[in-house]
């Protein structure tokens, strides 16, 4: 074997032998990246309304990715703030069916189907973002013992939290939802989760 020829293959094993401490690397980020989103908890059973009169229920967050949040249409702090970090984030993952945003309405009183269209509206640019409502103890319920949010003091007292909840239906994160930077740890941990 000449100089050249042993050169090419000690390069060639050279990169090979990169080749695989990289998918080495990559395979420990990724294990590390979902260590940081364990299971907390399987979403409890519940059915709500969208403002098209769908019914809504735990069987249809099975096999989506689902972040969702907790507002109420004539807040004018957190909510708008909550709903413009949704919008963000269903901008940039506005070509995959795999994710689902889901905002619920904590004054359904107020809250009709018609005023969260039009709030929907203002907001959303793709039919994967539901605008739920239904009976307040419903909702409280579902927010305390399905999703272990606050719930006190309602309308104003909502969690700002959003919970990302992965595709067997199972709680993987909170965030706070009116913090900027929660929508890159989003949208990482979402990745994260369409990788596996």
């Amino acid at each position: 074997m000449n100089w050249l020829s042993r050169k090419i293959t000690f390069s060639f094993f050279i990169i090979l032998s990169l080749g695989f401490l990289a998918l080495f690397v990559i395979d420990k980020a990724v294990e590390s990246r979902l260590n940081n989103l364990p299971i907390i908890s399987n979403v409890s059973n519940f059915e709500l309304t969208n403002f098209d009169n769908q019914k809504f229920t735990n069987d249809q967050l099975v096999g989506k990715l689902s972040l969702i949040s907790f507002i109420f249409t004539n807040c004018e702090d957190a909510c708008p703030i909550m709903s413009s970090h949704f919008s963000i984030l269903q901008k940039r993952f506005y070509d995959s069916n795999s994710i689902q945003f889901i905002s619920i309405t904590v004054d359904p009183s107020f809250d009709s189907k018609d005023i969260l269209k039009d709030y929907s509206k203002n907001y959303s640019i793709k039919d994967n973002w539901f605008f739920l409502t239904g009976d307040l103890q419903a909702i409280i319920s579902l927010a305390e013992d399905g999703l272990f949010v606050s719930a006190a003091l309602l309308p104003t007292g909502h969690s700002t939290r959003f919970i990302l909840v992965d595709q067997n239906a199972n709680i993987r994160r909170y965030y706070e939802g009116t913090d900027e930077s929660s929508i890159f740890e989003i949208q990482n941990d979402i990745l994260t989760l369409l990788d596996t």
